[in-house]
């Protein structure tokens, strides 16, 4: 069981065109199986780069997490600069479709061995509260 959570894809990650980062890349190793299966791609999967906001506790993911499932979020925008940034001007104009088709289809691929069962990511330690 893992959950992928895709969020915020519609804009460059700051490490460039082909990259994304996923919240909690530490606490299993989901990311690295994802990375793994995207070998031979140009597309790259990298560790959260802004731990100060405490994405993988704040994102739809937390739930889940908490409990000790492998549920992470895969993100692309570049929350420090951006911004529009979760407000209402945050319009399909402002999006980079590109960008948006480049994730979804880099996710698909480095998602099979987990959805077929061949590689089960490891389970997050529980949150104690």
């Amino acid at each position: 069981v893992a959950m992928f959570n895709i969020e915020m894809i519609g804009k460059p990650s700051k490490f460039g065109a082909n990259t994304a980062f996923i919240t909690g890349y530490d606490k299993s190793d989901f990311g690295s199986i994802l990375q793994k299966n995207l070998g031979g791609t140009a597309f790259k999967f990298h560790p959260d780069p802004y731990p100060e906001q405490d994405l993988f506790y704040r994102s739809d993911n937390a739930t889940l997490a908490k409990l000790g499932v492998p549920a992470h979020t895969i993100s692309t925008d570049e929350i420090d600069i951006d911004k529009l940034y979760h407000t209402v001007k945050d319009e399909f104009s402002s999006l980079n479709v590109n960008n948006i088709t480049a994730t979804i289809r880099a996710i698909a691929l480095s998602s099979r061995s987990i959805v077929a069962g061949a590689d089960v990511p490891t389970r997050i330690p529980k949150l104690e509260e």
